[in-house]
């Protein structure tokens, strides 16, 4: 992990933060006036050099791979860990995990969520003994392997649903500690052949859209037709790609072979890191991949997961959206795509 990427908070900068997030009531359907209320408390409370980062990562002129935020404050009292796509207050005391997420989101873009991925705007990433060998946030006996978030939604005719960000942060804590891994494509591409770089710049790939997305539309479009992999210059790529199991279909067997290529210097590049309570973690997801490893969840004496992650997914603005039916302020459903 690069320690240029990382701003830790001093005690005083933490105690701040929290009594200007914790006056504020979370509204799990993201209006217009709850985002605004979190965004003007973190550009009051948040320290300047936060507020500078936040700022060039929205200017993209710059942006980091990741950002990492240290010593956070956490909630006070976790009780239970709650059904994922139930909205449940009395699980814990309090709602900073849900502003903090929705602060750092908002100051880089505007957050909102899909409702097959989250009922809320912000969504809780919670291990289910149902879906635990899904290729999903609530899975564990598989690896989550590297990708880009929602990949193939950057291919939508004209539009791109593909979130330029994301945002997790720990609410409750598993001593497996199952770690989310990071990886930059630049510095894995500067490990490739010219000859791999030029197939993955090809349109040579098909890609296919989530599982959840599938069951969400099912008999609508499940792939993209041929994309490229990589477009623009490779410093500043943007990048689309999943590497768990059937995810992308390289046209031949040369794209296979660069394909293969690129997971490799991407797991060479990977770093781990344990998302626990106090620590946030932005991925710039045009060109960074993360995954997250298998792992058997622990429980509670009352059977309750302790691994609790909260996630926020995170848009330049909403104008793609504008079509897709707006279930909540700022959670939509792709069934009119």
């Amino acid at each position: 992990m690069n320690q240029e990427y990382v701003f830790k908070l001093c005690d005083e900068e933490r105690e701040y933060l929290r009594r200007e997030l914790s006056q504020i009531q979370y509204d799990p359907t993201g209006t217009t006036s709850y985002i605004t209320e979190v965004r003007m408390a973190a550009l009051r409370s948040m320290p300047r050099r936060i507020v500078d980062c936040l700022n060039n990562q929205k200017a993209s002129l710059n942006p980091f791979p990741y950002i990492v935020f240290e010593n956070l404050p956490i909630d006070n009292t976790v009780t239970f860990t709650p059904d994922p796509q139930v909205f449940t207050p009395l699980a814990k005391e309090g709602f900073l995990s849900e502003n903090l997420a929705i602060a750092i989101g908002s100051l880089i873009g505007e957050p909102y969520s899909m409702l097959h991925e989250g009922h809320d705007i912000v969504n809780n990433l919670i291990p289910s003994i149902k879906d635990k060998k899904e290729y999903t946030g609530l899975g564990s006996e598989v690896e989550l392997d590297f990708h880009i978030e929602n990949a193939a939604l950057k291919f939508m005719g004209d539009r791109n649903y593909s979130p330029c960000g994301l945002a997790l942060t720990g609410v409750r804590h598993d001593p497996e500690k199952p770690l989310t891994r990071i990886a930059d494509a630049r510095e894995a591409l500067r490990l490739l052949s010219k000859n791999d770089i030029d197939q993955l710049c090809q349109p040579l790939f098909h890609i296919k859209v989530p599982y959840r997305w599938r069951l969400s539309i099912p008999g609508e479009l499940q792939e993209t037709d041929l994309v490229p992999l990589i477009q623009g210059d490779i410093d500043l790529p943007e990048v689309a790609v999943a590497f768990y199991p059937d995810m992308v279909r390289p046209a031949n067997d040369f794209a296979a072979t660069a394909l293969r290529h690129f997971h490799d210097a991407i797991r060479e590049v990977s770093f781990g890191i344990d998302v626990t309570p106090g620590r946030l973690i932005y991925i710039d997801n045009r060109f960074t991949l993360h995954s997250r490893d298998s792992f058997n969840p622990s429980f509670d004496e009352s059977g309750s997961p302790l691994r609790w992650v909260q996630r926020v997914i995170v848009a330049p603005n909403l104008w793609n959206h504008r079509n897709l039916n707006q279930v909540k302020d700022r959670v939509f459903n792709p069934v009119t795509m």
